[in-house]
């Protein structure tokens, strides 16, 4: 089987890219299977994580990224002009090849890629990596807010419905927004690395990880911790990640103040043995699709708090079990269930292990015969 997977870049650091990496490879160990990934940016030295020698990378050189967030002109130029040229290399590439599956992970190309012509004729396969109602929960204002309604209906009224499958990562996700929908199919992320580290739950440590973007909240978690610091001043929170909100939330820090209890540690490339050092992992998100770092923390064996944001932590964590969930920006209760873990040991170790062993239903070899049953019965329904 022939399958390519369409995407912005594998340099660029992101949940996305180190998942279609990591799906790439685990497809192309599988006997038969010819994997190649394709991209418009990747002027980085490295990919986010190794490449199997299996799978083949191809940069189109397009290079959106090089025009973002100069102006609303250059904006215009990407979808105007840059797709125009985008379509084209990505077309006549593909018909280089001949594929039976092309995936797009939901960039530039997923407005155009149904309605490209192959000669090889493949099953199109769109993958939504947020909530499906992202848009919306990420606008601010009647501009945003209109301009989401907008794209809602040009993506999932009119280009999405062109796909032969859609793929979204949360049951919750697909009961919310595409229940009646017999296209659409749920497959969750992948824990993208293997490996052995396992936290103690002794370290006085409560970590988190992410985009310092205004999606992620970490201004609610800074708040929350507040109160966490007044009754434990010896436990430290650690935040993970780099972005446009640093300078916001440091000042934030130092206003409250909490400076010698929380930290920005900026960005790592290696966020599993930060996990492994740490007793608690948090999220405050407003919205995921299927958050990653959930299930790189929950490998290491680390409780849950997490904000019960759609979509993601009500699929992932089990309340009472491997977690606790929390009403989305309620910080009192957030601050609760933390020093709930931070007094009660037992309990800590006890949810740990649970969150381990539920962390093995994302191994990659489980994922891949997922995605490998989607891609057959298309193969199937076009042979007939």
């Amino acid at each position: 089987m022939r399958i390519v997977y369409c995407t912005d870049s594998v340099c660029h650091a992101g949940g996305i890219q180190r998942i279609t990496i990591a799906k790439a490879n685990a497809l192309a160990d599988i006997e038969g299977n010819e994997v190649w990934i394709v991209v418009t940016d990747n002027k980085r030295p490295k990919p986010v994580l190794p490449i199997s020698g299996k799978v083949h990378l191809v940069d189109l050189d397009v290079n959106y990224f090089e025009d973002d967030w100069k102006s609303r002109l250059h904006v215009l130029k990407g979808i105007f002009v840059k797709r125009r040229e985008h379509k084209r290399k990505l077309q006549q590439f593909l018909n280089t090849i001949s594929p039976d599956i092309v995936v797009s992970t939901g960039t530039s190309e997923k407005n155009f890629i149904p309605r490209m012509k192959v000669a090889s004729h493949p099953s199109f396969v769109r993958e939504i990596h947020f909530t499906s109602n992202y848009r919306q929960l990420a606008a601010n204002g009647w501009f945003e807010k209109l301009s989401a309604w907008a794209g809602d209906i040009i993506d999932y009224r009119y280009h999405i419905r062109k796909y032969d499958k859609i793929v979204v990562l949360t049951d919750e996700d697909k009961q919310r927004q595409w229940k009646n929908y017999s296209k659409v199919e749920v497959i969750p992320n992948p824990l993208t690395i293997e490996h052995s580290k396992r936290s103690t739950l002794k370290s006085k440590t409560v970590v988190t990880a992410g985009r310092l973007t205004a999606q992620k909240n970490f201004a609610s978690l800074i708040n929350a911790w507040r109160i966490v610091n007044k009754s434990h001043p010896d436990w430290k929170l650690e935040i993970w990640g780099e972005g446009s909100l640093r300078n916001e939330l440091q000042q934030q820090i130092e206003n409250l103040p909490l400076k010698d209890s929380a930290s920005l540690m900026g960005y790592t490339d290696d966020i599993i043995s930060k996990f492994a050092d740490a007793s608690i992992f948090i999220c405050t998100s407003i919205f995921e699709g299927l958050p990653l770092v959930f299930i790189e923390a929950m490998s290491c064996g680390l409780p849950v708090v997490s904000y019960s944001c759609p979509c993601g932590p009500k699929d992932i964590v089990t309340e009472g079990e491997d977690g606790f969930l929390v009403p989305v920006n309620d910080e009192q209760m957030m601050a609760s269930r933390i020093c709930y873990l931070i007094e009660h040991e037992d309990v800590r170790i006890q949810m740990g292990q649970a969150s381990l062993d539920n962390s093995k239903a994302y191994s990659k070899d489980i994922i891949a015969a997922k995605w490998m049953a989607i891609f057959r019965n298309l193969l199937n329904a076009k042979r007939k």
